[in-house]
């Protein structure tokens, strides 16, 4: 399988291949990230993967997909959103239809509402920061899924939000 992904407006060329029997619990694999090579022993936990790479060393990464392909990546040292291409990737029953008609931005966890960047009506472009929402002594930016105009702000700077609850839309 060969995909791009971006991470801090940098895309990176990644290529998996299946080393021997895998399933929906894990397996072994063959990673290319931009051309330097890696074998990585990788099983399914409750919050995402956990890795084991052929030199022994460990990571636990939690997951959380988000529309129009985008995932919050939680390394032990940092957290990061990535998009994989929407060419390579198909979501749900319309194939990548994410990224039309209205967006709803919604908390990844719990937290507190740090920041709100925009404001009803504000144009914005994709991938531009809307909101921060502190999660596990983080903070975490997240961006608009893509170009478009604000149309609600649900939320107030300050106020706890659940997992799941709608941040901002927009059109």
């Amino acid at each position: 399988m060969h995909f791009e992904i971006d991470i801090n407006e940098r895309t990176h060329k990644v290529s998996v291949e299946k080393v021997g029997a895998t399933g929906p619990a894990g397996g072994a694999f063959r990673v290319l990230i931009d051309g330097v090579p890696a074998a990585v022993d990788a099983r399914r936990t409750d919050l995402g993967l956990s890795l084991v790479f052929a030199d022994g060393r460990s990571v636990d990464v939690a997951l959380t997909d988000r529309p129009g392909g985008e995932w919050f990546v939680q390394l032990p040292t940092a957290d990061v959103s990535a998009w994989v291409d929407a060419r390579r990737y198909q979501r749900g029953e319309s194939g990548g239809g994410a990224k039309t008609g209205a967006q709803r931005i919604t908390a990844p966890m719990p937290g507190r509402v740090v920041r709100i960047l925009v404001k009803p009506g504000d144009e914005v472009a994709h991938r531009q920061g809307v909101v921060v929402v502190e999660a596990m002594k983080m903070e975490n930016e997240l961006g608009a899924p893509k170009a478009g105009r604000i149309k609600e702000i649900l939320v107030a700077e300050g106020q706890s939000v659940e997992a799941g609850r709608l941040l901002v839309v927009i059109e």
